[in-house]
């Protein structure tokens, strides 16, 4: 067998304890990105969930999620460990023209189990988070003043509204972190492997391989409704390597069978370009090339700690944002600190367990 399929298997004895929504499930997620990407976790000081006053919170304000227990736990950790951010699941706080706050969020379960894109009303969003039981830790990253003096908080709420009540954005979830032809995969993890493993679901479950991936390679082949067997021929035709294939750029434009496909962080990031906060270089960006780590290493955020609201805890726990809640200090290593640039985030390798990047990655 060969040795990069023996490492995956071996890897299972890691990853399935993941998912198991107890004590026992979240020490296993913990142990695995302490061994996995190096982070730690440290006890906070009480109490774990703030006072939170919302008249502090403003439209933009980016909340970073991490869940460390169960499904979503699981789930998160393995996100987490291809990608190399510190952070698993995103929203964003907008409040209208009375003051009322509320929280935008791709990726929020509805009654019926869906996962959509939403805007609730703060009040339960935080209710949900207090009672969910995967022990989320959540960060409130408040925009900077300069960066919020230039949002355009009318443009983000009819970027919201046209979205609200479309699917969660599967369709390209896989390819905002694969850049680069090797040096994005987590070992044993590789371009052969990734193929593999589509073939296999595909014939398992052939409607969620065609939602994850299938419409998702044909944006990026230009034709239409192949199959998996069909795009691999394709790309074989064209003298093209699978591996080539997945390191095209998504494009902000392209539009799924279900309509645009934004991830929870692309959704964000799309209402940010929308607002204005990437000009002058608003254009150039493609959102559905970022990943969290992409989005909370963005140098837009308040940078002066003495701006922070006193019920945050920042200062209690050397945190340059808002952690709100959770019983684990939150780290996000180089957090705000890139510009935004032209084509940012198109080609840039990224792999464990330092993540190291070029500049301007």
């Amino acid at each position: 067998m060969p040795s990069g399929m023996l490492g995956t298997l071996l890897s299972l004895i890691d990853v399935i304890p993941l998912f198991s929504n107890t004590i026992w499930g979240q020490d296993a997620n913990l142990a695995f990105l302490q061994k996995h990407m190096g982070a730690s976790f440290n006890k906070r000081s009480q109490p774990w969930a703030a006072n939170i006053r919302k008249e502090d919170v403003h439209s933009g304000d980016f909340l970073a999620l991490s869940k460390i227990r169960g499904r979503w736990g699981g789930f998160q950790t393995l996100e987490k460990w291809v990608t190399g951010a510190f952070a698993g699941h995103t929203a964003v706080c907008l409040k209208d023209e009375n003051g009322t706050l509320w929280v935008a969020e791709s990726g929020y379960e509805n009654k019926k189990g869906e996962e959509v894109i939403a805007i609730v009303p703060w009040d339960e969003w935080w209710g949900v988070a207090l009672k969910d039981d995967s022990n989320p830790q959540v960060a409130l990253l408040p925009l900077h003043p300069d960066v919020r003096s230039r949002f355009n908080e009318s443009a983000a709420w009819e970027f919201a509204r046209s979205m609200y009540g479309k699917p969660y954005g599967y369709h390209n979830m896989i390819f905002s972190w694969i850049d680069t032809m090797s040096e994005n995969y987590p070992p044993p993890l590789d371009a052969n492997l990734v193929m593999a493993a589509m073939s296999m679901w595909t014939r398992l479950q052939p409607h969620y391989a065609s939602n994850m991936w299938n419409e998702a390679l044909n944006k990026r082949l230009g034709t239409e409704q192949l199959d998996l067997h069909g795009i691999i021929s394709e790309t074989e035709r064209r003298g093209m390597s699978f591996n080539q294939l997945l390191t095209i750029p998504e494009q902000d434009e392209w539009e799924y069978s279900d309509g645009k496909s934004t991830t929870c962080v692309a959704f964000i990031l799309a209402m940010y370009k929308a607002a204005g906060v990437f000009a002058p270089f608003t254009e150039s960006i493609q959102v559905t090339e970022f990943t969290i780590r992409d989005a909370y290493m963005l140098r837009i955020f308040e940078d002066n700690r003495t701006r922070l609201p006193g019920w945050c805890n920042g200062d209690a726990d050397g945190l340059p944002f808002c952690q709100i809640l959770g019983e684990y200090k939150m780290e996000l290593p180089e957090y705000n600190t890139i510009q935004p640039y032209a084509n940012m985030n198109e080609n840039c390798p990224s792999s464990p367990p330092t993540y190291d990047r070029p500049l301007r990655c």
